[in-house]
């Protein structure tokens, strides 16, 4: 999965840098970030490779806004990125990276605070999922069979999301109670 299809796929309607990163916040944060400084150059390059066109906007509020609108052949490379085999690629999880090398610390009572810590974050994140679905679920009556074609497969993301980070929860627990166990910690 790369930068590029995704902000191909987010114009679906004209849009300017500002309001890609928006709906990045809204809807694919569970499973992409990606920050003005990234998202800014990548329109610029999609724009030079004939795949969006740009217009700039007068704006009330300063400098005149870019709006981006995908062209055909930008069509066509967002529709032949959706028709490559499924991509898993690397992923980063910087609090495995760190757990990694929690030998380091000296003090378990320490690495027992950090999964502690790890487990209200992974709380605070499955409640906003949550949050979300039922949301979505309040709005259909047959949830998830009659969102639109466009909805149903959003909403499928969200699943993922859902249970990748209750797996990373009962991880989570799993690690606190060996950490607990291993040096007689009070839980």
């Amino acid at each position: 999965m790369s930068l590029p299809h995704i902000v191909l796929g987010l114009l679906d309607e004209p849009a300017s840098g500002y309001d890609i990163k928006n709906k990045f916040n809204r809807s694919l944060v569970h499973f992409w970030r990606a920050e003005l400084a990234q998202i800014y150059p990548t329109l610029k390059k999609l724009t030079a490779q004939g795949l969006l066109e740009c217009q700039e906007v007068p704006s009330s509020k300063g400098p005149a806004r870019k709006i981006y609108r995908r062209t055909a052949r930008g069509d066509n490379v967002l529709l032949e990125w959706l028709c490559d085999p499924p991509s898993t690629g690397a992923t980063r999880i910087p609090y495995l990276a760190q757990t990694y090398f929690l030998n380091h610390l000296d003090d378990p009572a320490r690495t027992l605070e950090f999964f502690n810590d790890l487990k209200e974050i992974i709380a605070e994140k499955i409640e906003s999922l949550q949050q979300a679905n039922s949301e979505w679920a309040s709005h259909y009556p047959e949830f998830p069979e009659s969102l639109s074609d466009e909805d149903f497969y959003k909403q499928m993301t969200l699943e993922n999301g859902l249970a990748v980070w209750t797996a990373r929860q009962a991880w989570c627990e799993m690690c606190r109670h060996r950490i607990i166990k291993r040096y007689g910690l009070q839980a």
